[in-house]
């Protein structure tokens, strides 16, 4: 049995950790337990009956009188290492944030983890707010991230409104329609009007990160600098996206892909 002892980093982190192992479980006839997704188990209750274990302390009792070291994924080039070890039998306590299965392992339970990971929550407002469009017009989710972005990684994919502003341009008009944006962002003042006036149809969210998921995973397109929170909307929703890295950076279409568990 494979037991994660930690989730690493925020919710969508948490989610893609989460299908990588269970994955390679599946494919591998492993039982798999993360006992700490029970915080989901509310938004997405078939999670709780999937069997990923409800009790965290006793986890932790059942690690400590096992006596077995802890499993460290840590190393980024490490995976045939790591399937090897996980495929002795062992009942092994993991955690750490480089395990990866490949992406036609994890495409074989899509179905699986869209039951999985289906909102408890009614989703007809959601659809009928934000999502409702006249026919030939495209639903394009923009992910404005900004607030833990100007920091990390020195802000490489921290950008202002005119580069946002520039993709979304270049975005309409190799599609050559009408489009709804709705823009999904951290930034608490945003300067909305600013979006209306080169766009005219934009909406903000500022939903839940559970009803945000939903919301972008039902759009026709993903644009934004690279994060995880967009690439889960994209793997659970089957809905293509476009990371862009540099303030000029060209956006083609043909870079629009749906992410299948891995980003590269």
């Amino acid at each position: 049995m494979i037991t994660l002892l930690r989730l690493y980093g925020q919710t969508s982190n948490n989610f893609i950790q989460h299908i990588h192992l269970d994955a390679f479980c599946r494919a591998n006839g492993l039982e798999y337990k993360s006992p700490r997704m029970n915080k989901y188990y509310g938004t997405y209750p078939g999670l709780r009956s999937a069997g990923y274990g409800d009790s965290v302390l006793g986890m932790k009792i059942q690690k400590a009188l096992s006596f077995k070291p802890t499993y460290h994924f840590n190393k980024e080039d490490n995976q045939e290492v790591y399937e090897k070890d996980l495929l002795t039998g062992r009942k092994m306590y993991c955690e750490g944030w480089f395990f990866r299965s490949p992406d036609e392992v994890i495409s074989r339970y899509i179905p699986i983890y869209k039951e999985l990971f289906r909102p408890a929550f009614d989703t007809r407002p959601l659809v009928e707010k934000y999502l409702q469009a006249p026919d030939g017009e495209v639903r394009i989710a923009v992910h404005i991230r900004r607030g833990d972005y100007k920091e990390w990684l020195g802000g490489a994919y921290y950008f202002e409104d005119e580069v946002y502003i520039d993709k979304i341009q270049q975005l309409l008009t190799l599609l050559n329609r009408p489009a709804k944006i709705i823009i999904f962002t951290n930034e608490t003042n945003l300067n909305l009007p600013v979006y209306k006036s080169a766009f005219g149809d934009v909406v903000v969210s500022g939903k839940s990160v559970a009803e945000d998921h939903y919301l972008m995973s039902q759009c026709d397109y993903i644009l934004g600098p690279f994060s995880t929170f967009t690439l889960w909307a994209s793997f659970i929703g089957e809905t293509k996206f476009h990371h862009f890295f540099k303030k000029d950076e060209t956006i083609e279409l043909d870079r629009f892909r749906i992410c299948r568990g891995n980003w590269w």
